[in-house]
């Protein structure tokens, strides 16, 4: 016996250009609530403007309007209809975008399942309903759930990364293994009948080839150990690390992996400080992510220059239980409405940022017990401070 459609509640609209898709929803949820079918975005923004609706699900690749355009025009013309996104796992690379550009709350994957989906659509309900209360209420409830959505895509990604990441580690020690015969082939090379052009050219790999190994192997590390928290972080799981780290060697790393960028913005980087500096109190790969994060900012605002020749610098400045770090720039400026929002999770002025680095390094900085700072001057630069324990 087919059950009787609900003809009451909040509206439940369900978008998609395939028709055996919609009949499916629409048998599978019109007893439970109330739902509208439409076949493609302008249909849909036609029933958006005839009626209040609650919660709103839209296939992503639909011909004419994609699912992205009319997500975008639903955030701005009826924000607080809760949005969610179906579409094929292949796609995650549009889910991230519309998760970070704030379009959706959830996605969902296709094929779908009919307990997860009709406990996603209660969920989408109450959230909707907390508009009618508290618009703040609900943008506080949808900031969280885009942040768990994220979570559940990172534990997906960092488990296909530890394959490509395993065999990079060992093939950091057979690079290192064999980098001990640096000094012999220079033996031989001394020895051997060479062009001034192949003894240049070798000259060059043996000199450089240890330090880019080693360059190589700190950053495979690094990956590797952000993989590590990462996916304890996902899972609910705290792991006691050895929090004791020696500075410098973290920023003389930081300084590489970031040159290129600078390169690019024709700038220059240094550290300005004492060579050996007191150990501070963060693991090693979270203090290279807040390295790299700042300098990497620094860097790209140098390209605000006319002319180039922009500099970012790194100092550290012990003290008796901390060290205070700052990494400063001779870049644009950041405007003062700007700078307010610098830190709230998914704000960027940057085409293809997602606005988590410096949330992220505040939260890494905080959970230490440090203190964070950015001041910043139009025309002048920036400056970025920063303080950890010692002790």
């Amino acid at each position: 016996m087919t059950p009787p459609i609900e003809t009451t509640g909040p509206l439940v609209l369900y978008v998609d250009d395939e028709r055996p898709n919609r009949v499916v929803f629409e048998k599978s949820f019109a007893g439970k609530f109330r739902i509208r079918t439409a076949c493609d975005g302008a249909e849909a923004l036609a029933v958006l403007a005839s009626e209040p609706v609650a919660v709103l699900l839209t296939d992503q690749r639909m011909p004419g309007m994609s699912g992205d355009e009319l997500l975008r025009v639903v955030k701005r013309d009826h924000a607080s209809v809760v949005r969610v996104v179906i579409t094929a796992y292949s796609d995650i690379e549009p889910i991230l975008a519309a998760i970070n550009e704030g379009l959706v709350a959830r996605y969902i994957v296709k094929p779908w399942n009919r307990e997860e989906l009709e406990q996603l659509l209660r969920w989408a309900i109450a959230a909707w309903e907390f508009s009618r209360d508290s618009a703040a209420l609900q943008h506080r409830l949808l900031e969280t759930e885009r942040l768990a959505t994220l979570g559940s895509i990172v534990g997906s990604v960092v488990h296909d990364l530890n394959q490509p990441l395993a065999s990079m580690l060992m093939n950091c020690d057979r690079l290192m293994y064999l980098v001990q015969a640096v000094p012999i082939v220079r033996g031989l090379m001394e020895r051997a009948d060479l062009s001034e052009k192949e003894r240049h050219h070798l000259d060059d790999l043996l000199t450089d080839l240890p330090e880019i190994v080693d360059e190589f192997r700190q950053s495979t590390e690094h990956m590797r150990g952000m993989t590590v928290e990462l996916h304890e972080f996902v899972r609910g799981q705290r792991r006691e690390v050895e929090n004791a780290t020696a500075p410098v060697p973290v920023i003389k790393h930081a300084l590489g992996v970031c040159q290129d960028v600078a390169v690019r913005a024709r700038g220059f980087l240094r550290y300005d400080g004492p060579e050996t500096l007191p150990r501070v109190r963060m693991s090693s790969t979270e203090l290279t992510q807040v390295l790299i994060n700042l300098v990497t900012n620094a860097a790209q605002a140098l390209g605000d220059r006319p002319g180039g020749g922009g500099n970012v610098v790194i100092s550290a400045d012990p003290g008796a239980e901390q060290i205070r770090f700052s990494i400063s720039d001779n870049g644009g400026g950041i405007p003062a409405d700007v700078l307010s929002k610098i830190g709230t999770p998914f704000f960027t002025t940057k085409r293809q940022g997602t606005g988590l680095g410096v949330a992220q390094c505040q939260r890494l900085v905080g959970k230490a017990g440090g203190s964070f700072r950015i001041a910043s001057e139009i025309g002048k630069g920036t400056t970025v401070t920063f303080t950890l324990p010692t002790r």
